[in-house]
């Protein structure tokens, strides 16, 4: 039996979304429920920081990643993950299952990190061809000030957290599951368990309560490489980063590899970036991060050096590796 078009009906509602609302949290005074169209929060006496993404090239995990990639953004910007809403938009042949698979990674992934799910909307959608879920997070902020992609000063030290192109290896190994058929599958059940590792939750939440990072940034599209051009540019400075800092994982190489695909702009959730002072370098490492690059005087260009030492100028935004790979196969 398939979910009918438009507003899901009460019962749907009552199965699969309203028992499945992350964490409880004793600020949310209206929670989601059936007729209510917001919710009501009573929030901290501090700033609300908020971040909203949808999840669209991925067919997999969509809840999981939509929880997860929102609470990156609040956490780099210095703030707790702790409220989420969701946008939940189903094409027309959509069963019941793929509703309560959704639903249940966005439980799942709210619950883990301690957010509350508090509204709302789920519906059938004509035009889809799989589903999205775009989502809202807020949360108080933690640090002593808003920490921004924009903050990076010449002479900063670009460190980076996590690896390039976790999202996107476990993205591509669900999605050309064919073209990797020569890869092993230990090699694909990893990468497929990459979406495990998307949050930099935590790191993020110490830079921020450390008060080290004059800057910091969660690359999505356009992976690592992309991620560092943003700062810089927000930053009104330059870059300068060594492939062979930026740490790879042995999955992400092969998979890159069989594709023939670049890992440093492989959408990169999972990776995080941040702007410190060489005094703070060594706080940095003992958190688990590790030094990739330098920003620098706008004047001398963004520079990404090769591992054989051949280095590239980086003038532009930088196009995602998977949404190139996505368009070869609809070609």
């Amino acid at each position: 039996m398939r979910l009918r078009l438009g507003k899901l009906e009460r019962d749907s509602l009552e199965r699969m979304v309203f028992r499945r609302l992350g964490a409880r949290r004793m600020e949310v005074l209206v929670a989601p429920r059936f007729g209510e169209d917001a919710a009501v929060i009573k929030p901290p006496m501090k700033p609300i920081v908020m971040a909203a993404d949808p999840i669209t090239g991925s067919e997999e995990r969509v809840g999981w990643l939509a929880v997860h990639v929102n609470a990156n953004d609040v956490a780099v910007a210095g703030g707790e993950p702790r409220w989420f809403s969701s946008i939940i938009l189903l094409p027309e042949d959509a069963e019941p299952e793929t509703l309560n698979l959704i639903t249940g990674e966005i439980h799942r992934a709210a619950r883990g990190l301690g957010v509350s799910v508090v509204t709302g909307h789920t519906e059938v959608t004509p035009g889809l061809s799989h589903p999205i879920v775009a989502g809202f997070m807020a949360g108080p902020l933690i640090s002593s000030k808003p920490i921004t992609s924009s903050g990076a000063r010449a002479g900063d030290v670009l460190v980076m957290w996590g690896g390039a192109g976790v999202e996107g290896t476990a993205i591509l190994a669900d999605s050309f599951a064919e073209r990797l058929r020569n890869l092993s599958e230990n090699v694909l059940r990893r990468a497929r368990n990459y979406y495990r590792r998307i949050s930099v939750v935590k790191p993020a939440m110490a830079l921020a309560r450390a008060g080290i990072a004059s800057a910091m940034h969660d690359p999505t599209e356009g992976g690592v490489l992309g991620g560092a051009y943003e700062m810089a540019e927000a930053s009104r400075v330059s870059f300068i980063l060594y492939e062979e800092k930026v740490p790879v994982t042995r999955e992400t190489r092969l998979i890159c590899r069989a594709l023939g695909c670049d890992p440093l702009k492989l959408i990169a959730s999972g990776a995080l970036l941040a702007a410190v002072s060489r005094r703070n370098v060594g706080r940095a490492r003992r958190m688990g991060f590790r030094e990739v690059g330098e920003f620098r005087e706008r004047r001398k260009g963004n520079i990404l050096v090769r591992g054989d030492g051949s280095e590239e100028k980086v003038g532009e935004a930088v196009q995602d590796e998977l949404w190139r790979l996505l368009g070869e196969r609809i070609i």
